[in-house]
């Protein structure tokens, strides 16, 4: 089975000489404090951050975990649909997670997010930025009208950057209330080793940290990340060709746009929805390929599909004609 259901990166980043080199060279013995510090200069050097407002955690999880545990107590909402464990983690602490639903297009009218946030003054509001599942990029001035009224009821935005790298660069919100969430899962191919990052100002930085582990990550997936880096001439191909891979998924679901709707994506994935996309979807699986589908009521008419191997299209190409053939 061919997964389209996990938006994870088809290829491994690093060489088997480049994982001997670093196995080899790490001290395992010892606990991982330079290793951490240097892996975080370099993701700060990389994105032009200061490292003194990076932190690492076991995946942006336990991220999305922390900052519901350490910002989230008067109430933690996000729109609806957004990612799954937003709401998991809630509810682990809470009793309900608030939510705002998207309008018949998945679209979201920011004017009702508002007026629901002073309503119910929650605490912390996440939010994914592209947005999963849609791939959408919000707007600058979107955000930026959360943050503020996020500061109106002294609460906390958190803006997940799960997939920023298949996205634009933008203009990100200004406010001391604001904690951004990063991952090497996706577009670095690092999934399995579970790599987060969060990075926020003064004293919110001090509040996401207050719960920390001594030492958040091992020394081996620290030193595996750093030396992702160490080629940059490497890590661009191994970036283009996931680029070149959604584009390959964009024209092979373009084959059917006159079917299904499709969302315009700035992620890794591309969101459909209407009478007969889970019927493609369950066809699809049929030919060996796994999209995502939901059980969730919102969702219950949609499917997303997730970029895979290039030598993968032609035999995905081949089914979605042969479906299409058949409607």
């Amino acid at each position: 089975m061919i997964i389209m259901n996990r938006n994870t990166s088809p290829l491994k980043p690093l060489s088997e000489e480049q994982i001997i080199k670093v196995v080899q060279n790490t001290n395992y013995n010892q606990y991982p404090d330079q290793e951490r510090q240097r892996f975080i200069d370099i993701y700060a050097k990389a994105y032009d951050l200061n490292p003194a407002e990076i932190e690492v955690a076991n995946g942006s999880d336990e991220w999305i975990q922390k900052v519901i545990m350490t910002l989230g107590q008067n109430g933690v909402m996000t729109l609806n649909p957004d990612f799954v464990m937003y709401k998991v983690y809630t509810e682990q602490v809470l009793p309900e997670m608030l939510t705002v639903d998207c309008e018949s297009d998945f679209s979201f009218d920011f004017v009702k997010v508002v007026q629901a946030i002073k309503e119910q003054k929650p605490s912390l509001f996440l939010i994914s930025n592209p947005h999963n599942p849609t791939g959408v990029m919000f707007k600058t001035e979107e955000l930026q009208l959360l943050a503020d009224t996020m500061a109106e009821v002294d609460g906390y935005l958190v803006l997940d950057e799960c997939y920023i790298d298949f996205a634009v660069d933008y203009e990100r919100p200004q406010g001391d209330n604001i904690v951004l969430l990063r991952t090497l899962s996706k577009v670095y191919g690092m999934a399995g080793l579970r790599i987060g990052l969060a990075i926020a100002q003064g004293d919110t930085f001090i509040r996401i940290n207050s719960i920390n582990h001594p030492y958040p990550l091992n020394s081996l997936s620290l030193n595996l990340a750093s030396e992702l880096f160490s080629d940059q001439e490497k890590l661009a191909e191994y970036k283009n060709y996931q680029f070149e891979s959604k584009r390959q998924l964009e024209k092979a679901l373009a084959q059917v746009e006159d079917l299904i709707t499709i969302k315009p994506s700035l992620a890794n994935y591309i969101f459909t929805y209407g009478d007969f996309a889970v019927d493609l979807a369950e066809f699809l699986i049929g030919k060996g390929f796994l999209p995502r589908t939901y059980d969730t009521p919102i969702l219950k008419n949609t499917a997303r599909y997730s970029i895979i191997r290039l030598d993968d299209y032609p035999a995905l190409n081949q089914a979605i004609i042969e479906w299409k053939d058949k409607h």
